[in-house]
C-alpha cells in the first residue's frame, strides 16, 4: 500500500508540474501573439503614416496637410478684409472699379480691377455700387465664409444697410449678397485716405483693354506705397 501510494504522489506530482509547464507555456503564446499583434497594427499604421498625402491648397491659402484638418477648418473661417472703390473720368469716357483682399491683419492676399461700361449719365455714386457689387461677387466665388466690406461712399453704405425702400437692382444685388446664409459678410465705411490701394486699382481699370475682370496675385506697382 505505502508502495502504490508513493508511485501515486509520484504520479500526481509529475502531472502537476506538466500542468504548470502546460500553462506557463499557453501563457507565454498568448502574451507573444499579443505582442506580434500590437507589432503589426503599430506597422500597420506607421506604413499608413507614412505614405504620401496629397498637397491640396485652396487659392492663396496656404497649403495644410490632412492631418491638420482641424486647424485647416480654422483658417478658412478667418474675417477676410475686403476693400473697393469706384472711379469715373468723364473726360475720356471711362469708368472702372477695383479692390483687394486682406487679412485682418492687413495682409494682401489678392486684387482685382474691371473697366465698366461708361454713359454720358453715369454718375459716380453708381461705379461704387458696381465696386461693391462685383467685389463681393468676387470673394464669394473664392468661397470666403467670413467677410467685412470696406466703401469710402457715405451715401452708399448708409443706402445698403439702412433697409429703405430702393428699386435700383445693384443695391438689390448688393443686399442679397450680404444677407447670403452661405456666409458672414457686411459693409462698412472708411475714409479716402484708409482706402488708397483700393483707389489706385480703380484707376488702374482705365487703362484695361478688356471688360472681363483681372485679377492679381501680388499688388500692382501703383499700390505698393499705400500698403503697410
Amino acid at each position: 500500500m505505502s508502495g502504490s501510494g508513493s508511485r501515486k504522489n509520484e504520479k500526481d506530482s509529475k502531472e502537476d508540474k506538466e500542468g504548470e509547464g502546460s500553462g506557463w507555456a499557453s501563457t507565454f503564446l498568448k502574451v507573444a501573439g499579443a505582442v506580434a499583434a500590437t507589432a503589426a497594427v503599430a506597422g500597420s499604421l506607421y506604413s499608413i503614416l507614412q505614405q504620401p498625402e496629397a498637397d491640396v491648397a485652396p487659392y492663396r491659402v496656404q497649403q495644410t496637410r490632412h492631418h491638420n484638418h482641424h486647424h485647416y477648418e480654422e483658417q478658412e473661417e478667418e474675417v477676410v478684409i475686403l476693400k473697393v472703390d469706384g472711379s469715373r473720368l468723364p473726360k475720356i469716357s471711362s469708368a472702372g472699379c477695383g479692390g483687394y483682399l486682406s487679412s485682418a491683419s492687413q495682409d494682401w492676399i489678392c486684387g482685382f480691377v474691371q473697366k465698366l461700361m461708361f454713359t454720358p449719365t453715369l454718375t459716380s455714386d453708381e461705379t461704387e455700387r458696381e465696386a461693391i457689387l462685383r467685389g463681393l461677387l468676387w470673394v464669394k466665388e473664392k468661397e470666403k465664409k467670413k467677410v467685412i466690406a470696406y466703401t469710402d461712399n457715405e451715401g452708399v453704405e448708409n443706402l445698403v444697410n439702412s433697409g429703405r425702400r430702393c428699386k435700383d437692382p445693384l443695391i438689390h444685388g448688393i443686399r442679397d449678397l450680404l444677407n447670403s446664409d452661405e456666409w458672414e459678410a457686411s459693409l462698412r465705411l472708411i475714409s479716402g485716405v484708409e482706402n488708397a490701394v483700393a483707389d489706385r486699382l480703380a484707376h488702374k481699370a482705365h487703362s484695361s483693354i478688356s471688360y472681363d475682370l483681372e485679377e492679381f496675385d501680388d499688388p500692382p506697382q501703383n499700390c505698393l506705397m499705400h500698403l503697410k
